[in-house]
């Protein structure tokens, strides 16, 4: 008796060590298709944020060389993604970018900017944020990699004689709020 009394615990062990490795296993495998998910998401909001920087970037400048309306609403969704998924260096870029807007939007859209270089102010601002966001959510995603020094959609080359101080928007016409002289 004392032989089927020693096969049973060893079995019984037997079979809860088995327990215990698919439970521990189990658990490791949830842990990194979790944190693979949630890397997943971070990557997928921070590239919306860097879409919808641009986007509305050239949105402002078509608002103010051509009256149209700018769409906020994929801009807000995408910090809203952000702010739910997203590193606290990564949301403090991301504010930076939205207050950079804030900051240049409504003589945008308002179309009061006296001209070009009231643009480049703008665009170099909204870009540096850009860049700043790109860095930060790069160093995030991987600590290895390098900082850039470029945002990745170049701007759009500006005529020529629209320089500092001529008041005329890209297509030769003055801008709104300036005379045409």
């Amino acid at each position: 008796m004392s032989w089927d009394w020693a096969t049973t615990v060893t079995t019984v062990g037997g079979v809860a060590a088995a327990l215990v490795g698919v439970l521990a296993g189990s658990l490791l495998t949830s842990r990194a298709e979790r944190m693979h998910w949630s890397r997943d998401k971070q990557i997928e909001a921070c590239a919306a944020i860097v879409a919808e920087s641009t986007r509305i970037q050239l949105a402002l400048r078509r608002a103010w060389c051509e009256g149209e309306s700018v769409d906020w609403v994929p801009w807000n969704v995408a910090l809203g993604t952000i702010w739910l998924v997203g590193s606290p260096a990564v949301v403090a870029a991301a504010a930076t970018m939205d207050e950079v807007f804030w900051d240049h939007s409504d003589q945008f859209v308002q179309q009061t900017a006296t001209g070009e270089e009231v643009w480049r102010v703008a665009r170099d601002r909204m870009e540096g944020a850009r860049l700043n966001f790109i860095n930060a959510a790069r160093l995030h995603v991987d600590p290895r990699h390098t900082r850039l020094a470029q945002v990745p959609v170049s701007r759009p080359p500006l005529p020529h004689g629209t320089g500092s101080g001529t008041g005329r928007r890209p297509d030769g016409h003055p801008a709104p709020g300036t005379s045409s002289a």
